[in-house]
């Protein structure tokens, strides 16, 4: 009895070394991809003072979700995860992170998802960003800049066992390995469909993937935008405007979303992206 025990006691040593070894190793290796540097691409891009850009800087920030988005209201920051297990994912408060950061600085978190050190961010829809013309980006920027400083959160992240194992295994990615493993969508067909993919690259990722094929996410799963082609005008304005889908259903995401950044769309900008969209090919299916 005395040697099963003494043996159980040796097993059970064992396999806790096991343990702290493979903890150790996990550890190592997720600080290994969150400390890696990337060289930061210059960008010099105007940003306009006149009042219409600035407003329209205001539109283009509520679509792409600065506002009532990932940033919380009024971009003050916002708490985006928070299971100790897993992580915590604090957005930053906006009004005082363009204070911060030079406007180089901002095109780089922005379109690169690059810190001012050369690290990678881990929650920032730059995959899509990348695409943001000059113009349009320094809108925003031009928008932010305007906004009064407020209180709010700094940018902040803490991954608990679960997420460094998800980082390692590549089921969780910073924001530089998702841009180098971005899958395009289809090209466009026309010059208006061709817009209509700008605005879907740069608005729609964020839920349904690069390619648009829809995307799983432990908070939500997003279907392939293929379903557009069941859509005419009318409906997909609907849409749009109101989150309501075909049927008169009220999917929540898409219907907050819808409601509160992409009814901010202009006429024009629905029919291109419906344009686009509605023709979407059965390689943009899954």
């Amino acid at each position: 009895m005395k040697r099963l025990v003494r043996w159980i006691g040796i097993a059970l040593g064992n396999f806790v070394a096991l343990v702290l070894v493979a903890c150790a190793v996990v550890y190592v290796l997720s600080e290994r991809i969150l400390r890696h540097t990337y060289e930061i691409p210059a960008a010099s891009i105007p940003i306009p003072t006149d009042a219409a850009s600035i407003v329209e800087g205001r539109r283009l920030a509520i679509i792409h979700g600065c506002f009532t988005g990932c940033h919380g209201n009024e971009a003050r920051g916002a708490v985006l995860f928070d299971q100790p297990i897993i992580g915590r994912i604090v957005a930053p408060n906006l009004t005082a992170a363009v204070r911060r950061y030079s406007d180089a600085q901002l095109v780089a978190l922005i379109r690169h998802g690059l810190r001012p050190d050369g690290r990678s961010m881990m929650v920032m829809p730059s995959e899509g960003f990348i695409l943001l013309t000059d113009e349009d980006l320094g809108r925003i920027i031009a928008s932010l800049k305007q906004l009064p400083p407020t209180d709010g959160p700094s940018a902040s992240l803490s991954l608990g066992p679960i997420g460094r194992v998800g980082l390692v295994a590549g089921q969780f990615k910073t924001v530089a390995r998702l841009i180098a493993d971005t899958v395009p969508p289809p090209e466009a067909a026309n010059e208006r469909a061709a817009f209509g993919r700008y605005l879907a690259r740069t608005t729609c990722v964020q839920c349904h993937g690069t390619d648009l094929r829809g995307m799983s996410t432990p908070d939500f799963v997003a279907p392939t935008l293929q379903l557009v082609t069941a859509y005419d005008p009318e409906a997909f304005t609907r849409l749009m405007r109101t989150g309501v889908a075909l049927g008169g259903r009220k999917p929540a995401l898409m219907g907050a979303w819808a409601r509160a950044n992409l009814s901010y769309l202009t006429d024009a900008e629905i029919a291109a992206l419906y344009s686009y969209l509605h023709v979407l090919p059965d390689s943009a299916h899954n």
